[in-house]
């Protein structure tokens, strides 16, 4: 394939707690991304310390009613990294058949758009 028609699209994924937003567990590439580390995501990281400018109780209800029919969702929002940079992504997100503590468990994956 042409170089002008395939572009390496920067990407990340990470686990969270679908009711708390806390993130659970993220690849590599994360860091790399957001600026965060492991050591923040043990010391209690969540969702809204990545996308602060979304009301977490609402996506959580949009996401309900989209797992009713499906096991996916997908959106295009801004996150925030660690050092205050907004980045422009597409975030995938799939409910796991499995629960961690009582919570429902979210797989995200993330690609960063901000430069398309």
């Amino acid at each position: 394939m042409s170089d002008t028609l395939m572009k390496k699209l920067p990407f990340t994924r990470f686990s969270m707690e679908m009711r708390s937003g806390k993130i659970i567990d993220m690849d590599e590439s994360f860091t790399d991304m957001f600026g965060y580390t492991e050591d923040d995501v043990k010391n209690g990281m969540v969702f809204k310390d990545i996308v602060p400018d979304i009301d977490y109780e609402d996506i959580i209800a949009q996401l309900r009613e989209t797992f009713i029919d499906h096991r996916y969702a997908c959106y295009e929002h801004e996150y925030t990294t660690k050092s205050g940079e907004a980045i422009k992504a597409v975030s995938f997100i799939r409910i796991e058949n499995k629960l961690l503590e009582g919570h429902r468990v979210l797989k995200v994956s993330v690609g960063n758009i901000t430069h398309l």
